[in-house]
């Protein structure tokens, strides 16, 4: 993954806890300190190590920690360094759902050998509609629930996510996000 990421992690961290607070991260998880160049590419695995030490210092499991690590990466991150792009990239959820895949590729000269996550999104019917996503990653899927609850306060489209259904793949991730939009 990309430095970015992990330096949001990082400001997730100091900025709900403070910098003593993700010293103790950094001890737990053991990367190296020069982690956090957002443009140049990082192991899988120091993400992982810095998610995983994040949620045993701040004492809650994984998968909150990355549920509000996906909020963070919208409402601070997103709203911070790349507004403009996610205002161009649409006006409500489901616009916006809908040319992620584009908004990824737009991105992608930017980062060397980036590989984002694909989503497909059905068409809101009664309320209702599901969200793909497909990644060579494994382990994210909180995350992908964080962001889409974000997502959802961002646009002002209150839903609720019914069910994350898993669909069998080789490697990686393929997992269907049932939403249900409130009125």
């Amino acid at each position: 993954m990309y430095g970015v990421i992990n330096k949001s992690l990082r400001d997730m961290v100091t900025e709900g806890h403070g910098e003593s607070v993700w010293g103790q991260v950094m001890v737990k998880a053991g990367v190296p300190s020069d982690s956090f160049l957002s443009m140049r590419s990082y192991d899988d695995e120091i993400t992982y190590r810095l998610a995983v030490a994040s949620s045993d210092v701040l004492g809650i499991d994984v998968d909150s920690a990355l549920h509000a690590f996906g909020k963070h990466w919208v409402n601070h991150t997103l709203a911070r360094d790349y507004d403009a792009l996610v205002r161009s990239t649409g006006s409500t959820m489901l616009e916006f759902l809908n040319n992620l895949n584009a908004l990824h590729d737009r991105i992608s000269t930017t980062f060397l050998d980036y590989q984002p996550p694909e989503f497909r999104v059905s068409a809101l019917k009664n309320s209702r509609m599901s969200v793909e996503y497909i990644s060579h990653r494994e382990g994210l899927n909180s995350f992908v629930a964080g962001l889409l609850v974000a997502l959802s306060e961002r646009f002002n489209e209150p839903m609720t996510i019914k069910d994350i259904e898993d669909l069998s793949v080789d490697a990686g991730t393929h997992t269907r996000f049932h939403l249900l939009m409130e009125d």
